[in-house]
């Protein structure tokens, strides 16, 4: 019988000191799916995705990514190898450069600025580019300057930087921070196009926007998984709606 997951762990643990971030997590994800992982701060969900990525190393436990274990891989080899990709939470840009020179630096086999500036890309890769620019809804700014980008452009950018290397695993960290009401539904309606079959992982504290995009939603607390399911039996959970959910909707009424 195939397993249909293509990310799972097996009482996953990690300890700083005293603290324990994570402790005995199995946490699984199928392929293809979209799962966006809620909680409150300090909940262990960074420091999941710190571990999937090779950040850091467990304290105990397993981590496995197309039945391979990646257990304590650098991150070099996992987004290399395995092909997870990961965008943090605030863009990490080249400012002094275009959009599309952005993008064409990021693409696999191009990783030489001097190659850029000199206008030696690949055919292939500019024509990569494009489709790229279009999927983020930046191809009329492909010649502007990064840093002439707003907050959420350059989100978006940073999207699509990651898109471009085709991973078979995208990890965004809270990719509607700073954003606008509009640029925060555009981002939803952007992830949701781009995820045709691809594996997405989210994590994202606006409850808005997670009812946007979630189908299926995993909620941490204090290190372990208190929930998991759809999203309208997540805001139904009395467990997190006590830990988590009751101060979300109190800021939504605040910001209403």
């Amino acid at each position: 019988m195939n397993n249909p997951y293509i990310l799972w762990t097996e009482r996953l643990s990690v300890r700083f000191g005293d603290f324990w971030a994570l402790r005995n997590v199995d946490f699984a994800v199928r392929e293809g799916e979209l799962r966006v992982v809620i909680g409150p701060n300090g909940a262990g969900k960074t420091t999941l995705m710190d571990l999937i990525t090779g950040r850091i190393k467990p304290t105990s436990g397993k981590i496995f990514f197309d039945g391979h274990n990646i257990t304590g891989k650098s991150p070099h080899v996992i987004a290399s190898k395995y092909h997870v990709g990961r965008k943090f939470q605030g863009p990490n840009l080249f400012e002094n450069m275009t959009v599309a020179e952005n993008l064409s630096l990021a693409a696999p086999g191009l990783h030489t600025v001097g190659a850029v500036f000199l206008h030696k890309t690949p055919k292939a890769v500019l024509e990569q580019v494009s489709e790229v620019l279009k999927k983020i809804g930046l191809l009329e700014k492909r010649g502007r300057l990064a840093c002439e980008l707003s907050h959420g452009e350059r989100q978006w950018l940073e999207i699509g930087m990651l898109m471009i290397q085709n991973p078979r695993m995208m990890i965004l960290d809270e990719p509607t921070a700073g954003m606008t009401e509009e640029e925060t539904y555009q981002t939803g309606k952007m992830i949701q196009d781009l995820q045709e079959g691809r594996t997405i992982l989210v994590v994202e504290h606006d409850m808005k926007f997670v009812r946007q995009v979630a189908k299926s939603v995993t909620v941490f607390h204090m290190g372990r998984i208190l929930a998991e399911g759809p999203i309208s039996q997540i805001e139904n959970n009395r467990d997190v709606v006590r830990v988590y959910l009751k101060s979300e909707r109190t800021e939504e009424k605040k910001d209403a």
